[in-house]
């Protein structure tokens, strides 16, 4: 459903602009306000060569003021926005257009142009008024596939920051983030994203999935046992270690089996159940790891 293109100008927006103002007039009492939010969170990479993680996030679109201040929200027939990001340490892959209506329909109308510093999207939900989106509920707009750069970040040994940044810069002429209710434009407040980049040598791993097989059982619980007592071996030290003490002993062993069997019980220490890293200086090493990049 997404369209992408890097060097499309003023028409595609000027089109858009007119289709946004073709439902009507009526002024709001008190405008309402909705947040533009860039994503964020923490990407792992290899802190040899960057350029090969990928971070995917999506921005959305949520309504924290209805109008007049009451209980009543306010439905949108459309939106326009912009996200920045520093080109020194990410690139867009791709950007796809997720919002639907609350039944699954697609929007009539979409628009994403790539640049090498940002994205920008235009969306009309229907032509003639079908439906609309209140979005009381934080709502994903477009999804972003992101590939980190080499250069500032190779061989980085601490992570750091960067910031995804809702703008109204980017394109020719410049499109700005607002979305449209009842026929008027309203600006968006925007929510800037910060992502938090973190280096690792070896391999992510699932901390208690033993067997890297992707899921925790039993298996799991009796693989530590085998490697304590049988000395079988592994190429992850760190997905044995499920209370992350830095050691592997028999409280791991029990720790993977209660978190199996027993309600209630704690499940292994972080990174899980997703793919990560060990942010613990505890000499724990993963040089290799089925389930996880």
């Amino acid at each position: 459903m997404s369209t992408m293109k890097h060097h499309d100008k003023a028409p595609t927006f000027l089109v858009l602009a007119a289709l946004l103002f073709v439902f009507g007039g009526v002024t709001l009492a008190q405008n309402p306000e909705f947040e533009f939010r860039a994503p964020g969170g923490e990407a792992y990479y290899p802190v040899a060569t960057p350029e090969s993680a990928t971070f995917t996030g999506s921005i959305s679109i949520q309504q924290t003021v209805f109008p007049g201040g009451g209980p009543v929200p306010a439905p949108s027939a459309g939106y326009s926005l912009g996200m920045a990001h520093d080109p020194a340490i990410l690139a867009i892959n791709t950007a796809t257009t997720v919002v639907t209506s609350t039944s699954g329909e697609e929007v009539d109308f979409e628009q994403v142009n790539i640049y090498f510093d940002g994205v920008t999207q235009g969306v009309v939900y229907s032509f003639i008024g079908e439906w609309t989106l209140t979005m009381v509920d934080a709502t994903d707009v477009l999804e972003i596939e992101y590939q980190l750069q080499a250069g500032v970040l190779t061989d980085a040994t601490a992570s750091s920051t960067t910031v995804l940044e809702i703008v109204d810069t980017l394109g020719d002429p410049p499109v700005v983030n607002v979305i449209v209710l009842d026929g008027a434009s309203f600006p968006a407040v925007p929510v800037n994203g910060t992502l938090t980049l973190t280096p690792y040598v070896g391999s992510q791993f699932i901390r208690g999935d033993v067997t890297q097989n992707g899921t925790l059982d039993v298996a799991d619980g009796i693989g530590v046992l085998q490697y304590l007592f049988l000395f079988t071996s592994t190429t992850c030290f760190n997905a044995l270690d499920a209370n992350d003490s830095g050691n592997v002993s028999i409280s791991d062993a029990v720790r993977i089996l209660c978190a199996v069997f027993c309600p209630g019980s704690p499940a292994p220490a972080g990174p899980y159940p997703g793919c990560g890293v060990d942010s613990a200086a505890d000499g724990g090493t993963c040089d290799d790891y089925a389930s996880c990049p």
